[in-house]
């Protein structure tokens, strides 16, 4: 007897086994997930935080001026790498860099026939 290595049962049977697997859990899985409470609207949670806003203390000059100060610090400065921080991460780079290097040259594969 011979029968052909693949029949439609070999492809079907697998689809059906995955398909009840993926979507069997699903109802048991909403069955325990309780109702969503109901959320503000937008207009609620704008009036929620305009009215927290206004209650807020202002800032003395002081704490303003440093706050200004501090956001102004430009990200790209060259002292960061100057700092503790800095000398490390250029090490861990020249670190990846060179192993990078080192890898690519070892990793050849050499030919058989030689």
């Amino acid at each position: 007897m011979n029968r052909p290595v693949r029949t439609w049962r070999c492809v079907v049977i697998p689809l059906l086994v995955a398909l009840v697997v993926t979507v069997f859990p699903l109802p048991c899985a909403a069955e325990g997930a309780s109702q969503p409470t109901a959320r503000p609207g937008l207009k609620a949670s704008i009036d929620t935080a305009a009215s927290a806003m206004a209650s807020a203390k202002p800032m003395s000059a002081p704490e303003a001026a440093r706050q200004a100060g501090a956001a102004a610090k430009p990200l790209g400065s060259k002292a960061f790498f100057k700092t503790p921080a800095g000398v490390v991460v250029l090490a861990i780079v020249a670190a990846g860099v060179g192993y990078a290097v080192y890898s690519a040259h070892h990793d050849r594969i050499p030919p058989q026939g030689r």
